[in-house]
């Protein structure tokens, strides 16, 4: 049976920090498709060298049809691979960079944190905020990096369309969200 990694129901909420606005908002998620799959593979990289970031442009998702996904990426084994969320921010990094640590151990996903059969690392992909990604060959031979990304779409009623009762209940915890991710600075 193929894998499929976990996705809220229709008629959750979810929880975000909107980078723009400062400030956490909801959504609730109405209907649900999945999953939807987006195999990718990159250009093929010699041994120590680090190819160029490419956009993921093709999973961006609609805005007239107030779409998000909430998308796992996994990878193939023999590469460091560099994540940007949405593609002008590089994740998975600290505020400041320790100066005593090699960048390739830091800032970046490996196939033992998020394999490419069986991906663990989520993000939330709203419109125009889509991930990028750059791999840098750490296995000894010519190989060509792939990801592989499953998602799920869903149809959100947005923040601004909630009713009044139904944020006090989320700022009141008294209704459940769950907490995503869309990138950006916090």
């Amino acid at each position: 049976m193929p894998y499929t990694p976990w996705f809220p129901e229709p008629g959750s909420y979810i929880k975000y920090f909107d980078s723009e606005k400062k400030e956490y908002r909801y959504r609730r998620l109405l209907w649900r498709r999945d999953p939807l799959k987006y195999p990718f593979r990159l250009p093929a990289l010699t041994t120590g060298t680090k190819g160029n970031p490419i956009a993921l442009g093709d999973i961006n998702p609609s805005q007239s049809k107030k779409h998000i996904y909430l998308a796992y990426i996994g990878v193939k084994p023999g590469f460091l691979y560099y994540l940007w969320h949405p593609m002008d921010v590089k994740t998975m990094k600290w505020d400041e960079t320790p100066d005593d640590i090699n960048d390739d151990l830091q800032a970046n996903l490996t196939y033992d944190e998020s394999p490419y059969d069986y991906p663990t690392k989520a993000i939330g992909i709203e419109h125009d905020r889509y991930p990028s990604v750059q791999a840098k060959n750490v296995s000894g031979e010519t190989k060509t990096p792939e990801i592989a990304v499953i998602a799920a779409l869903y149809v959100v009623r947005e923040h601004t369309d909630l009713t009044p009762d139904e944020l006090a209940r989320l700022e009141a915890g008294a209704l459940r969200s769950y907490p995503w991710d869309f990138g950006g600075e916090l």
